[in-house]
């Protein structure tokens, strides 16, 4: 092919980067033979990429504004900022920390009462204090539970056209809030669920753990090949696995090697052959509530399966067989004898050598109480991922994690007692220009709260909120041509009615077919694949949701009740009442002028029009008081609960 033009050098190299991984593909062996691939990668750098280098501690840094230093973390945050020449934002006042705090740990905002008694608290070590009762919560274990099932894809439903009920999925979820809670070590908490069946005299608890796996998708249509979803379980096991603990995109390397990470085709099918023998088992697992509920679990297979390479992927197409194995470019394996088991693997992936699992876990709980990692693609440590924004920070928050023992409660306390966590979130002019997505961490960052907080701080503002913990899902309200969807498959969704149907959003029913509307409006996780981060998308749709929606009217009537029977005082000290429900403070000098004329406006319409008033009242009795007081409170309070502040962690 001749050019008219001779091509520029630079243009050369950028077609290069461009094609170099479409020549690889085709010119690539389909099985990359051991050390093949690592040869290749050495060549391009990705043998000593950062993350492949096990994390050593590093000493603090020296800062000038020593003052500022809350703990060791700040120091790694200053030092990055005094080199740019930005200094830190102010600490956040009460009512904000607070909430924030509140928000972050528990994800249930703080009373009106809390946020006073925590303002008038003169303790040196008050924060520290409110730190250690919302840790304590048994609430906290349903806040960070949540994270996890977005890593653990999951659901309560099989999956596929099918879709069939999993009735007993709730047991594992049981087990993560409990093990939260607990502040279980994250390795302890990782082999079991990874191998909580193979441990020695494995209790029942230890064995729904290891339901983490069962979390795969299963296919039960008529006339499906049942080897052929077999096997794509046992890739997503596997692509989850490395997703979620070692950050890596273990499924990429299903077809053919990796083409940017040093991972081979052929290590992809040694870590299948783990799961290649283990059986899956359902066994009675009594809880409080449900005397016939059952763990879904695996049972070691005692035939061992052999295992192939599937050549591009494909199940029926075997290559060479090979025993299970781990990545060689990673910390050494050393199993317990000839045949290594998933138990093995999982003491590789938290043996304190990895140069991945401790870092991954650590940018995990960063990311929820930053609404950022400090590495921004928690799923992909590789080649192709983002690099850490303070690497020095990330490799000590990692051995930190360590030398705690693993204490996930101890890391997140450890975060939020800094000065960094509790800096205010305002933006100061210049570090929009300066830094404009905060990477620096000269301030906090505001972020909208996640579908399920949402839903339960409306239904927290009014005084609807079921509070218990564990147990079965429920199933919201679904209009009927959404419930359709779900009957194709041959599921009947059901209603739930009474006080059920006002549980935290972490209950609500996962339906892969038909997800629940509110939560897909507000980005919710995919239950089909883990998630290792949320996407954040602001819509119109997103607005009417709140004004329209069923549940959120309700939420709008209860808070309007509250103001009208609560406080005692005219229409000023009610609207006030309302906003130190919705948003812990007061409101300001004009947003009390727009709303007081707000009640006045609605007041003179309602009273003209009782049918409007009626309207907006719903079910909500108005116990005896004038009804255009009533439901002018209505309006009021839905106001309240649209700004965006109420849905925003600040």
């Amino acid at each position: 092919m001749k050019y008219l033009l001779p091509l520029r050098r630079s243009a050369v190299g950028l077609g290069a980067i461009w094609l170099s991984p479409v020549l690889l593909l085709a010119a690539t062996n389909p099985i990359s033979r051991p050390g093949e691939l690592e040869t290749r990668n050495s060549e391009r750098g990705t043998t000593k990429h950062w993350s492949l280098r096990a994390p050593l501690r590093p000493s603090l840094p020296e800062v000038k504004n020593r003052r500022w230093l809350g703990n060791p973390i700040d120091a790694f945050v200053l030092a990055k900022l005094e080199k740019a020449n930005i200094a830190p934002s102010p600490e956040a006042d009460h009512p904000t920390l607070i909430r924030r705090l509140s928000l972050d740990l528990i994800g249930l905002p703080p009373t009106p009462e809390e946020i006073g008694a925590f303002g008038r608290d003169r303790r040196q070590d008050a924060y520290e204090c409110l730190v250690d009762r919302l840790l304590a919560s048994p609430h906290f274990g349903e806040r960070w539970g949540r994270h996890w099932l977005d890593l653990a894809r999951y659901a309560d439903s099989e999956g596929y056209q099918v879709d069939r009920e999993r009735p007993y999925a709730y047991v594992y979820r049981n087990w993560v809030i409990d093990s939260f809670n607990r502040d279980q070590p994250f390795d302890r908490f990782t082999i079991e669920q990874l191998a909580g069946d193979l441990l020695p005299n494995a209790t029942i608890e230890q064995k729904i753990a290891a339901g983490f796996h069962r979390n795969t998708l299963m296919n039960y249509e008529d006339g499906v090949d049942k080897e052929e979803f077999r096997c794509k379980a046992k890739v997503d096991r596997v692509s989850t696995t490395g997703t979620v603990w070692l950050g890596l995109t273990l499924g990429c390397a299903e077809c053919h090697s990796h083409k940017y990470d040093p991972i081979s085709q052929r290590e992809f099918y040694q870590i299948y052959a783990f799961f290649n023998n283990a059986e899956e088992a359902d066994l009675a697992a009594p809880e409080a509530k449900d005397k016939d509920a059952k763990a879904q679990t695996f049972v070691a297979n005692t035939n061992s399966a052999k295992t192939f390479v599937h050549i591009r992927g494909d199940f029926l197409r075997r290559g060479e067989e090979v025993s299970p194995g781990v990545l060689a470019v990673l910390n050494p394996f050393n199993p317990r004898g000839a045949n290594p088991d998933r138990l093995d693997l999982a003491r590789w992936i938290v043996d304190p050598a990895s140069p991945l699992t401790a870092r991954v876990a650590v940018n995990h709980l960063w990311q929820h109480l930053f609404g950022r990692g400090l590495v921004n693609t928690p799923g992909d440590f590789g080649v192709r991922g983002d690099r850490p924004s303070h690497p020095e920070l990330l490799d000590w928050l990692a051995t930190e994690f360590i030398r705690c023992g693993w204490s996930r409660k101890q890391m997140i306390k450890l975060i939020v007692t800094s000065a960094t966590y509790r800096q205010s979130s305002t933006i100061r002019p210049g570090l929009s220009e300066g830094d404009p997505q905060n990477i620096l961490l000269a301030r906090q960052n505001r972020f909208r709260l996640e579908s399920e907080i949402i839903r339960d701080l409306y239904l927290a503002a009014g005084d609807l909120l079921n509070p218990d913990i564990g147990g079965r899902s429920f199933r919201p309200h679904l209009p009927e041509d959404v419930k359709a969807f779900g009957g194709a498959g041959g599921f009947n969704w059901a209603d739930t009615e009474g006080r059920e149907k006002y549980r935290r959003g972490l209950y609500i029913y996962a339906q892969r077919t038909v997800p629940y509307p509110v939560s897909m409006t507000f980005d919710q996780a995919n239950p089909s694949e883990a998630c290792p981060r949320r996407e954040q998308s602001n819509t119109p749709l997103q607005a009417l949701t709140l004004l329209n929606h069923g549940i959120f009217v309700e939420c709008a009537q209860g808070l309007g009740r509250r103001m009208l029977t609560e406080p005692v005082g005219g229409p000023r000290e009610k609207i006030q009442h309302g906003f130190q429900l919705c948003l812990g403070r007061k409101p300001t000098g004009e947003e009390l002028a727009r709303l007081e004329k707000l009640y006045g406006d609605e007041l003179r319409l309602t009273g003209n029009e009782p049918a409007t008033a009626a309207k907006l009242l719903g079910a909500i009795k108005a116990n005896e008081r004038p009804v255009p007081e009533a439901a002018v409170l209505t309006a009021v309070g839905q106001i309240i609960l649209s700004l965006d502040e109420f849905i925003s962690r600040e």
